[in-house]
């Protein structure tokens, strides 16, 4: 009688193309530029409104980097930044000057190039890759941090509204990333409408691995948030304040200054910019659904999604926006809800539910 059972495949062989996820090992190292925060390979955007400091940020960020020192308490790659100026230069040299890089021998070079880089241009970039493989050779050091300052001076002219043209460029950032084994990181700013995120398409907020928020609560303390990490957990919000440093006399004897960045402290709940924005049209529309969810009893407390409540929210609340953006639009508002003093709702899991803690009014 004829074995009819089947016969072993032959094992097949596409190199990397195909792998089976029983012999996987995972590699547990974060390969990070700041743990928690950026990973060498990946890219970013950080965004916010002028003015709000982000070019201040980026610098704490890179002096921590170059000096080894944490970035809000996280632990840091060391090594060299380069600091491509693509708006002012001129002015990112100044505001390093607040650091002292020349004090101690144990800073490495923060590098900035004083011409832009258009992304969408393939030969520019490519020599631009071969300078800094050619920079991290001659200092022997390992480039960790690559930032494009601002990304719309560095897309030449491609349309920041199209949803090509901005994965595109997200792509190229992506390629620069793992060439260099660096991250990657877009300087953005909002639109008209803030709550909406970075400018343009929001395509490029789904090609990037991170994205990072700034938003000025009182005085001169910004809020720093994680809107999106596609590879590691999201981290709770901190908060930096911006300081004048006085670069020296003009020729008038009077002070020239510049802006840095500093470590800071979330403000007293009465004073926060974010909750007095809780009674915009969102806000007021999310606690809503809430409310009603709360009133539902048992059923109120489940787990939910940001989905949930956007379809319990009337369409007509956010006009031609996108549906991406109504659902990150919704995600924000959870958020500011959950950092709150007395917290609406409270993270779970992956999920959101109400919290035990307070009620929406």
């Amino acid at each position: 009688m004829q074995d009819s059972s089947p016969t072993p495949a032959a094992p097949i062989d596409f190199d990397d193309l195909y792998q089976d996820a029983r012999v996987h090992i995972p590699n547990l190292a974060w390969n990070y530029a700041a743990k928690g925060w950026f990973r060498r390979g990946e890219t970013s955007v950080l965004f916010g409104p002028s003015n709000c400091g982000k070019s201040a940020l980026v610098c704490h960020l890179g002096n921590c980097i170059v000096t080894g020192a944490p970035f809000f308490g996280a632990r840091v790659r060391q090594g060299v930044v380069v600091h491509v100026g693509a708006e002012a230069p001129e002015s990112v040299l100044d505001r390093m000057q607040a650091f002292s890089l020349n004090d101690g021998p144990e800073a490495l070079p923060y590098i900035v190039r004083m011409r832009p880089v258009t992304l969408s241009a393939p030969d520019e970039v490519g020599k631009f890759v071969t300078e800094l493989e050619r920079l991290r050779h001659n200092l022997g050091q390992p480039i960790i941090l690559i930032v494009f300052d601002t990304l719309a001076r560095s897309i030449g002219t491609a349309d920041e509204n199209c949803a090509g043209a901005m994965t595109g460029i997200a792509d190229t950032a992506g390629h620069i990333a793992r060439q260099l084994d660096a991250h990657v990181m877009l300087v953005h700013h909002t639109g008209k409408d803030a709550k909406q995120g970075g400018r343009g398409s929001s395509a490029l907020r789904g090609a990037v691995d991170t994205e990072i928020s700034l938003w000025p609560t009182t005085g001169t303390v910004v809020r720093v948030a994680h809107e999106k990490q596609r590879t590691m957990r999201k981290g709770e919000a901190r908060f930096f304040e911006t300081q004048s440093f006085v670069l020296g006399q003009d020729e008038d004897g009077d002070d020239r200054t510049t802006v840095m960045a500093v470590d800071g402290s979330k403000p007293p709940e009465n004073e926060n910019a974010d909750n007095r924005g809780a009674a915009s049209k969102y806000d007021t529309a999310v606690l809503t659904a809430l409310h009603i969810r709360r009133l539902r009893g048992a059923r109120g407390s489940d787990p939910f999604k940001p989905r949930d409540i956007l379809e319990s929210v009337p369409p007509e609340l956010f006009g031609p926006m996108s549906d991406e953006n109504r659902m990150t639009t919704i995600r924000r508002v959870l958020t500011r809800l959950s950092e709150q003093k007395c917290p609406v709702v409270e993270r779970f899991g992956q999920d959101w539910r109400l919290s035990t803690e307070a009620a929406p009014a």
